[in-house]
């Protein structure tokens, strides 16, 4: 390839820097040597946990060692060492008729620990040991058993749906007459609350995952919207409207009470909780576009909460969420006309504008390392330590609102 044909491809690439599919530079370094790719793999080497995948006895052991390093190497949290490289932890184990036995040890061969999975399918259980290493070795919880949420009208009306963080195992959820949106996932994902249009106006209902039962949230009149559970569980903040203006109310899921927590005059939507439990953030539009505003959450019956809006330098910002260590928070706002997710530090700090070009509704992940979000109705997962973009849900009718699990 000449010099003028490169030139053009380099041109191209950042002229249409915002829609150009993620990792386009990345193979341009692989093909033409543009520096910083063999540095950056051999830092990635030396800065990453280093983890051997031991054998595995047993009938299924060579598929579970095989399906192993594959969702190790997947989880981009460690470089996968081969059979005669230097290790930080090795796992090793067994696995017959799909159930697996995993042990992992240190360098030193210190047990770490020793766990069996006993679940139907060895993927499922291969995915859990995957997340219980990974939390082992960083702290941080894995995402090979996470779930996301979101709401698709691939069945010709809105309803909600669940999927793994590869946008695989995609079940429908919901079948309500009219329309279920606003998903939110409990922190354990064995419980969704959603609104429900079946009444004829919003109201939220929660869903039991596991055993499949459903009811409201409370059984005041009036209007109900955008829920989140607390960190906890046990409560659940949302848009009320039974004492007259919309406003944002927590609700005791164990009583079935509900307690006001903010005090606009706007129209209040999507609260997010603080992962500490005693602050939300949400986007209230008092006539001249959404802003978003922090209200402190009383801890003790008679406390008053303080509420105050959060700047981020744009005029438009709506859909917040919290990053799971309190330290950022994402958003939709509106760049050039179009929508746009963004971060910015919490409580100060420079935005970060993570996806222009029509990316809303954005959700962190778990580990905080990675942010999905719709993008012209497709479901994206977007890598925030390397820039890179994925699609992982097309061609599923139009999807909106994904929520990842807490």
């Amino acid at each position: 390839m000449n010099a003028r044909a490169l030139l053009l491809i380099i041109t191209l690439v950042v002229s249409h820097g915002t829609r150009a599919e993620a990792g386009v530079m990345e193979r341009l370094r692989g093909l033409f040597s543009l520096g910083g790719g063999k540095g950056k793999t051999e830092e990635t080497k030396k800065t990453m946990p280093r983890i051997r995948v031991g054998a595995f006895s047993g009938g299924t052991g060579a598929s579970a060692q095989q399906t192993l390093r594959q969702e190790l190497l997947d989880s981009r949290e460690f470089f996968v060492a081969g059979a005669d490289e230097k290790a930080d932890y090795l796992v090793e184990g067994t696995s017959s008729g799909g159930r697996v036995t995993g042990k992992l040890k240190d360098a030193k061969g210190k047990d770490l620990f020793q766990r069996s999975y006993a679940a139907p399918g060895l993927d499922e259980n291969l995915k859990a040991l995957t997340d219980d290493i990974i939390y082992t070795i960083t702290g941080r919880p894995g995402l090979a058993t996470s779930r996301i949420v979101f709401v698709s009208d691939v069945s010709g009306k809105r309803q909600i749906y669940i999927c793994d963080a590869e946008g695989g195992e995609v079940h429908q959820v919901t079948h309500d007459k009219h329309a279920a949106v606003a998903p939110s996932l409990s922190p354990d994902s064995s419980m969704i609350a959603f609104t429900s249009y079946r009444t004829g106006f919003p109201i939220i209902r929660l869903l039991d995952l596991n055993v499949g039962w459903e009811r409201g949230v409370t059984d005041t009149p009036g209007s109900s919207f955008g829920s989140a559970f607390s960190p906890d569980g046990t409560h659940l903040a949302a848009v009320m409207s039974f004492i007259g203006n919309p406003e944002i109310f927590v609700s005791d899921l164990n009583t079935n009470t509900a307690a006001c927590v903010s005090d606009s005059v706007g129209a209040p939507s999507s609260p997010s909780w603080h992962p500490d439990g005693r602050q939300l953030v949400f986007s209230s539009d008092d006539g001249d576009g959404p802003k978003l505003y922090v209200v402190e959450v009383p801890q003790k019956e008679g406390e008053s909460s303080r509420l105050f809006r959060w700047r981020t330098g744009y005029h438009f910002c709506t859909d917040p969420e919290w990053s799971p260590d309190g330290k950022h928070i994402a958003f939709t706002t509106r760049t050039s006309g179009e929508w746009t997710v963004a971060i910015k530090p919490y409580p100060n700090g420079g935005v970060r504008v993570v996806q222009a070009g029509g990316a809303e509704h954005p959700s962190w992940s778990p580990n905080g390392h990675f942010i999905t979000y719709v993008l012209h109705g497709e479901l994206f997962v977007h890598d925030l330590r390397s820039g890179n973009r994925r699609s992982i849900l097309r061609g599923y009718g139009h999807i909106s609102e994904p929520r990842w699990m807490r």
